[in-house]
């Protein structure tokens, strides 16, 4: 039906939209308006801040004309987070696009062929023609090592991995870093960004693992090494300011010693079991440098706290908040002991226990979780130590208090006095 080309003032009067118009303030507030819940995005879930439209026709006051001003958005406190925003925002000024990548997986298992498969019994076993056919004939006995696994980290949050040694901490990280080398079967979805696996390896500069064993050429000085580490990441078009490529280099080596405060050892050997150099700690903190000269997007730690004291250990992890914060990176950390302060700073925690996925989500949320489960904690104990020491503590609480062990002899009853006498089935952690 054609519309007509001209509205007279009578149609115009009565229609809706103009009635509406036309009315008074107060008239206009007390309309009936059908409530249509706006859809929740980025923006209105990070907006404090609610806005009332004003009728059509009304003048808004001055005060409803200025928007409200946007919260600055606060960094973590260390103490190079001037420095760090002041490098980002030159780089953005020079056309740097921000390299940012998240990572999802969703029912991740693993296995491996177990010990008594992939271990022979001797250096002749191995020749062992009848066995070697008897075993080719057979499926080998698999171990899983990693169960039905899931989480996503965006770009901007940090994932803080607890378990006790063994649990497939380190397992989980090299898969969520691409490494799938030496498994003997994968099953799962990984997503980079929206990238598979195999289309994830042509960026491996990207997505950097900082292992637990540190590898170096110990007759190379700190300094040295860190030459080499900056000079494979220099921009094609340098930033503002810098004049030339050992400039550029130069600055952002002096950052990252500083960054981790081994700045004086840049003229030592780093060293190894063999060759004299700087001590573990620092040695650890280099490796640490040279994985953050790589300025990739995405960044798993396998216990790189380890040799490290508490103080420094702090410093490294508040670093790692800064710049996830400021430069949208993608961070995984997995930590056997982590301080209440370093805690405080991941955004999600994820607990495994022997492969098996006990706890992922907020890391503000985990704890109110176990104690639901009726495991108690104690003001001012190691959070991070309380959920690690979860899943053994389960594991004796459904040994003890299963109906089979209710028709054990009492003389076996000694382990429960014993462990009730050293708190463990409470788990409140021994007096200092």
């Amino acid at each position: 039906m054609d519309l007509p080309e001209k509205m007279d003032d009578t149609t115009a009067a009565t229609t809706p939209a103009n009635s509406v118009a036309h009315l008074p303030r107060a008239e206009f507030d007390a309309v009936p308006r059908p409530h249509l819940p706006e859809a929740s995005s980025s923006e209105t879930l990070g907006s404090k801040f609610v806005f009332t439209a004003s009728p059509p026709g009304h003048a808004p006051d001055d005060a409803e004309k200025a928007p409200p001003a946007s919260p600055k958005k606060q960094f973590a406190k260390w103490g190079m987070t001037d420095q760090l925003i002041r490098n980002a925002q030159r780089e953005e000024a020079a056309g740097f696009k921000r390299r940012e990548l998240g990572v999802t997986w969703n029912n991740l298992t693993v296995e491996v062929k177990a010990a008594e498969a992939a271990v022979k019994e001797n250096m002749l076993s191995q020749f062992n023609l009848p066995q070697l056919y008897r075993d080719f004939r057979t499926k080998p006995p698999m171990k899983q090592i990693l169960s039905n696994s899931h989480g996503c980290v965006k770009p901007g949050e940090m994932l803080l991995v607890l378990g006790r040694p063994g649990s497939g901490c380190t397992t989980l990280l090299k898969l969520l870093s691409n490494r799938r080398e030496g498994y003997a079967s994968i099953s799962g979805d990984i997503k980079f960004g929206n990238m598979d696996p195999e289309e994830a390896v042509q960026y491996k500069g990207q997505i950097v693992m900082n292992t637990e064993e540190e590898l170096f050429y110990p007759r190379l000085t700190v300094g040295q090494t860190m030459d080499f580490a900056t000079k494979l990441k220099i921009p094609f078009h340098l930033p503002d300011g810098v004049s030339s490529v050992d400039e550029y280099t130069e600055e952002t080596k002096e950052f990252l010693l500083k960054s981790m405060g081994i700045a004086h050892t840049a003229d030592t050997k780093v060293g190894n079991e063999f060759v004299r150099g700087v001590s573990g700690g620092e040695r650890k903190r280099v490796s640490i440098i040279e994985c953050l000269a790589t300025r990739a997007a995405l960044y798993t730690w396998d216990n790189s706290t380890r040799g490290l004291d508490a103080s420094t250990a702090l410093e490294w992890a508040k670093a790692l908040r800064a710049m996830t914060d400021v430069m949208g990176l993608t961070t995984i950390v997995t930590l056997y002991q982590a301080g209440n302060g370093i805690y405080n700073l991941f955004d999600k925690v994820l607990v495994l226990d022997e492969g098996k996925q006990i706890y992922y989500g907020p890391a503000q949320e985990a704890k109110g979780f176990m104690e639901d489960l009726g495991f108690v904690y104690t003001d001012g104990a190691n959070v991070g130590k309380y959920k690690s020491g979860f899943c053994f503590s389960f594991v004796i609480f459904l040994f003890f208090f299963s109906p089979v062990f209710l028709f054990v002899p009492s003389f076996l009853s000694f382990p429960i006095f014993f462990l009730k006498k050293n708190r463990w089935l409470t788990h409140t952690p021994p007096s200092r």
